[in-house]
């Protein structure tokens, strides 16, 4: 629309200018005038167009401005035609929604009233049905408290011999209790009878000997230290269960053991002398099964030389504490 208002405007300028030969020739033919004079009337005649041109393109903006403010009306209008639209198809469905609803409803309040009916006749068998229960079950207990009284009678005969029974389970009871610690005190007096003999013979070998365990499951990276932190037994004082590490203390010939137990891998570890191996340990994990490894091996020994559990498998291995173990003891010792 724009663009045809501007054609005509354009076409109105050029039919204006096309007239100005004419007005300019009309006074040479009549001989009127002096030469000045076409000058003149040019130049108001250009004025007088330049007026109306502003003119016109003051028109022309207010029709543009007109049709930009029609055009932006109408397309409110059919904005808001458009959201009238979906609304009524929203409304429209949901009608729809609301009808098969109210169907479905009168539909359940049909099925709901035949079971209420059938309910009101089950429930009507029922009262018939326990009326005669009660007939019968008042014609049982009838019987039952009878049975109950021979029954009464019965335990308490039982009882009496019961009684007596327990009597004699009692004596023998007391009899069993003595013999128990008669057998206790035989018992004592061997082991200290056994502890008072003199073997024959030089005693070369002090005794060192250790058993230690974990007190939980640890979780532990590679090449640490397992840490035995539970002693089951330290003759010698050989073991430390704050850093896993047994320090010898006589020179002589050791034998150790470890298992190692693990909950989430494959076990992999060693059992080091002085940070050189000489047992290697391993266990193929199994699921749900875990994975358990052990080695023992025999080794010499100077005093003070260091052992202990290292483990060699995954950075975050958990070993298990049920079966985790490490021991070990002098067997030989030897002469400096």
């Amino acid at each position: 629309m724009n663009m045809i208002v501007r054609a005509a405007l354009f076409f109105a300028i050029l039919i204006c200018l096309n007239c100005e030969p004419l007005r300019t020739q009309a006074p040479n033919e009549a001989g009127n005038g002096s030469d000045n004079a076409p000058h003149i009337e040019q130049i108001d005649i250009d004025k007088e167009l330049q007026k109306e041109v502003n003119t016109l393109e003051s028109r022309l903006e207010f029709v543009e401005n007109t049709l930009q403010n029609f055009q932006n009306n109408y397309n409110a209008l059919k904005e808001n035609f458009n959201g009238l639209k979906t609304n009524y198809n929203q409304a429209t469905m949901r009608i729809q929604q609301l009808e098969n609803l109210t169907h479905q409803t009168v539909m359940d309040l049909h099925d709901q009233s035949s079971k209420y009916f059938t309910l009101e006749s089950i429930n009507s068998n029922l009262q018939k049905t326990v009326d005669n229960t009660n007939v019968r079950l008042d014609d049982k207990t009838s019987a039952l408290w009878t049975e109950i009284s021979n029954v009464t009678e019965e335990v308490v005969s039982i009882s009496g011999m019961t009684n007596r029974s327990f009597d004699i389970l009692r004596n023998k009871n007391v009899l069993l209790e003595n013999k128990f610690q008669e057998i206790s005190n035989n018992q004592s007096n061997i082991v200290s009878t056994l502890n008072q003999i003199k073997f024959p013979g030089p005693q070369k070998n002090k005794l060192v000997v250790f058993v230690a365990q974990l007190s939980r499951e640890i979780l532990i990276s590679t090449n640490k230290i397992i840490v035995f932190d539970k002693n089951q037994l330290n003759e010698g004082r050989g073991f430390d269960p704050h850093t896993g590490v047994f320090t010898a203390t006589a020179r002589g010939i050791y034998t150790f053991s470890a298992s190692i137990e693990s909950t989430n891998c494959d076990v992999r570890g060693a059992i080091y002398r002085n940070n050189e191996q000489f047992a290697h340990i391993a266990g193929h994990f199994v699921d749900r099964e875990g994975a358990l490894g052990s080695a023992t091996s025999y080794v010499h020994l100077d005093e003070g030389d260091r052992v202990w559990v290292q483990w060699m498998g995954e950075l975050n291995g958990r070993v298990g504490h049920v079966q985790s173990q490490f021991a070990g003891h002098l067997l030989h010792e030897m002469d400096i």
